[in-house]
């Protein structure tokens, strides 16, 4: 499965022809962008040997994208140097296939360059970069001589880090991911990096990687302080229901910081892996790629520029292709799954109410300690599809957290949540599932309308985003939904989100908020409908001894 030193000396020899392509210039309203949702070679146990047989498919891709005007590409966080994960104990065995990468600050070009001490696969992408006069920002594992407190006792730390080259296949940004998913064995820097490189069609770009969208630092930064309008985004994502699928969440993101998000996926949906997109803020969807096979393919769009802070007005060209198996033969004969196997929220601390669905208008207050949300829902019901036993279909709960949440036992983060939720039963506990995708699901309810509000924490670097999602797991059009949200005084900020189009296929709403203050706190456990539990006891009590009624609880978990 190796690459023979043949074919690299012929990587060179190609690099030596460069291609005069047509790129897109300062004065130009757009550039053209592309992503790769990619499934990577990763048997064997040689992970050099892995990475050049991934950077084989990673030159086709970037033949493609070359004959399509791409100007930048973007290729999957774990995807290069794909294969088996080492824990803490053995990082020994990944340090002889990790890669040194020059400081930006270098200009180095590795292709040509022989005192450049970098994997061939990286020489490689820096010859293709020349060639095909290209942008390329690619995700690799990178080793660094070290010494200090600071450095692992090995003599070297290990990050996860994405690189980019620029046309000529010099070294022009570098990022080390800070909010690193587990990954015991890496490193991380002593401070979250802000990366950032300016192009020669004049758009400024930052960078970052996967479990960071979630946080502040670096992803906010760049945006709030460096004032950063497009985003470079590798990922190696691992979609949770119901709030946190790869495709809702880069767009939530997109939109909330109106920003052009270029997102790169990692394809396995055996682990719950892929999802790709190309974004352009409050301009919505330019293309997105979510399969539940294993899958290859690149997204190509125009994507328009935002000058002064306004984005050019036009109506994007581009294609989503899928290279075939027999050119890209990582998928063929893989062990395909049948769907996306999806990681669940643990959703049994939120308090939630059973929507009962019904011809007209209805609303519901719900509260989870201290954050109370009204949801006003007009509806349109038809019960003779559910009539005859064993149809599948969702039910829907209003859906309200106020807490600590654990991320797949990563780590924790603070949560501020107002949404409605579909479940598969009416047991609360089936609301971070779908039905599976070989059966019939019948659309009983159609949401005319829904509006959900709330006041929600007022801090200064927070985000709140507008989560939303159809059955097939894709994001809402930004023409279905409005958001607004409003600071009433120093603790406390009034939001509305509002589904403006009629929908009978709502898989989730809802405004997901993060409380960085509360992160790496204990997570929060118990039942909600333990709380409800407790809160009715505690009526019967009140009502008892005449200092309570009815009316003045809030609905918990029924």
């Amino acid at each position: 499965m190796t690459i023979g030193l043949s074919h690299l000396c012929l990587l060179g020899v190609l690099s030596s022809a460069r291609l005069t392509l047509q790129a897109s210039a300062s004065t130009t309203a757009y550039y053209v962008g592309a992503t790769v949702e990619y499934h990577p070679v990763t048997s064997g146990d040689n992970l050099t040997a892995i990475a050049n047989e991934n950077v084989k498919n990673y030159m086709k891709f970037l033949k493609t994208a070359s004959e399509n005007d791409v100007d930048i590409i973007v290729f999957p966080e774990n995807s290069l140097t794909a294969g088996k994960t080492y824990p803490l104990e053995e990082r020994s065995k990944l340090l002889p296939h990790s890669s040194y990468i020059p400081s930006p600050k270098d200009g180095k070009v590795p292709c040509h360059d022989q005192s450049t001490p970098v994997m061939e696969c990286l020489k490689a992408i820096s010859c293709a970069a020349n060639r095909f006069n290209m942008y390329i920002a690619v995700n690799i594992r990178e080793k660094e001589q070290c010494t200090g407190e600071r450095c692992s006792k090995d003599g070297h730390n290990l990050y996860n880090t994405n690189v980019v080259f620029d046309r000529s296949g010099a070294v022009v940004a570098r990022y080390r991911k800070y909010n690193l998913f587990g990954e015991e064995a890496m490193n991380k820097t002593s401070k979250p990096e802000l990366s950032t490189f300016k192009t020669d069609f004049d758009v400024t770009f930052g960078q970052f990687i996967c479990f960071d969208i979630l946080y502040e630092a670096p992803a906010l930064r760049l945006v709030r302080e460096r004032k950063v309008r497009d985003i470079l985004f590798s990922t190696h994502w691992f979609s949770e229901l119901p709030f946190l699928t790869a495709n809702q969440v880069q767009s939530a993101w997109s939109w909330m910081n109106d920003v052009n998000l270029l997102a790169s996926g990692y394809n396995n949906p055996a682990t719950g892996s892929g999802g790709s997109g190309i974004y352009a803020g409050k301009n919505g969807v330019l293309k997105r790629v979510w399969s539940e096979k294993a899958t290859n393919a690149i997204l190509i769009s125009q994507i328009p520029k935002v000058i002064d802070g306004n984005r050019s007005t036009l109506n994007p060209t581009g294609s989503i292709i899928y290279p075939p198996d027999s050119v890209i033969p990582t998928v063929n004969g893989s062990e395909a799954a049948r769907e996306q196997k999806l990681l669940s929220d643990y959703v049994l601390p939120y308090t939630t109410k059973m929507f009962v669905p019904l011809n007209g208008t209805s609303n519901a207050t719900v509260c989870d300690r201290g954050l109370c949300c009204q949801f006003i829902v007009d509806s349109t019901h038809n019960d003779d599809l559910i009539k005859e036993a064993n149809v599948r279909y969702y039910r829907y709960r209003f859906a309200v957290f106020n807490g600590i949440r654990s991320f797949s036992g990563k780590g924790t983060g603070g949560i501020e949540i107002c949404g409605l939720i579909a479940c598969t039963t009416d047991d609360v506990k089936t609301c971070a599932t779908r039905f599976d995708t070989n059966g019939i699901v019948v659309h009983p309810t159609t949401f005319n309308s829904l509006k959900i509000s709330g006041n929600f924490t007022t801090m200064a670097n927070n985000i709140y985003l507008p989560i939303n999602m159809n059955h097939e797991l894709q994001p809402l059009n930004v023409t279905d939904f409005t958001f607004s949200m409003k600071v009433l005084n120093k603790t406390h900020t009034a939001m509305k989100y509002k589904l403006t189009k009629p929908r009978n296929d709502l898989m989730t709403f809802a405004i997901y908020g993060r409380n960085f203050t509360a992160d790496g706190q204990p997570q929060t456990m118990g039942s909600s409908g333990e709380r409800a539990s407790s809160l009715c006891s505690m009526l019967i009590v009140l009502i008892a001894i005449g200092l309570g009624s009815p009316s003045v609880i809030l609905s918990g978990s029924v």
